[in-house]
């Protein structure tokens, strides 16, 4: 008997099972989010911007569109994109920024953080296939996500953001380590896990001494100063203010 295969996307669960469908404007954002999917152009019967697929809430639909849930995650974890953005402006990438932190990473479909688009987590992703301009991915449970992907290579694109959360905890690692303790990586990762061991260009970069990642940890703060200081009056005065405040900071007085 054959196995019914069925794909979760924004069409099916509109028009198949929008009566099983329930609100919960009372979610906040988390990293069992499995997936965001914008229905705020999309003619429908609920009064709702967003899809959520959840590890653990099932499926279900909120007001918020998936930029305000995306937003939101500087609540819960404290960084938001803060740490996407430095790395991200390290390799010039102008477009498509990910939510990574550490083994968290949440990836957009098209465009920027301006727009409401599809998010993936790609922790909870086990498989990923690229169908012209269609995503799927199949969870660690099998679940079959379809989004819309206008345009670029699927897999060169999870690669990517799979190196960010790789440097970012090679470095938390090396930053814990400094402090007597071992930093335990969750049982499943999901995508992450798959490129671990990679021989490119990217994962060649990735820190794993110590003096590499005092670099990039000065890097981060060097993007954080100069974008509290773009288009103040006198920037540089004010940075070399910061940098002052921040060495006095570093020892005893």
């Amino acid at each position: 008997m054959a196995v019914i295969k069925i794909i979760f996307n924004a069409d099916y669960l509109l028009n198949k099972v929008i009566n099983l469908l329930s609100s919960k404007e009372d979610f906040t954002v988390d990293n069992d989010i499995i997936a965001l999917l914008d229905v705020s152009k999309i003619p429908r019967m609920i009064d709702g911007n967003t899809i959520v697929i959840h590890n653990k809430l099932g499926i279900f639909f909120v007001k918020r569109t998936t930029k305000q849930l995306m937003n939101e995650f500087h609540k819960f974890n404290r960084f938001g994109f803060s740490l996407s953005k430095a790395l991200t402006k390290y390799f010039n990438w102008k477009q498509n920024i990910p939510m990574v932190f550490g083994y968290s990473c949440y990836m957009p479909m098209t465009g920027g953080s301006r727009n409401c688009t599809d998010w993936i987590a790609l922790h909870w992703i086990d498989s990923v296939d690229q169908y012209t301009n269609i995503a799927e991915f199949v969870t660690d449970k099998g679940l079959v996500i379809q989004m819309r992907f206008p345009r670029g290579n699927l897999r060169q694109r999870v690669h990517d953001v799979c190196y960010m959360s790789s440097h970012q905890v090679s470095v938390i690692d090396m930053v814990v380590s400094r402090a007597n303790m071992k930093m335990i990586p969750p049982k499943y990762i999901g995508m992450l896990g798959q490129y671990q061991i990679c021989n490119c260009l990217f994962h060649d970069d990735i820190p794993l001494s110590w003096d590499v990642t005092s670099d990039r940890l000065e890097g981060l703060r060097k993007y954080i100063l100069n974008e509290l200081t773009r288009g103040e009056i006198e920037p540089d005065a004010l940075t070399e203010m910061y940098e002052q405040k921040i060495y006095r900071l570093k020892k005893l007085y």
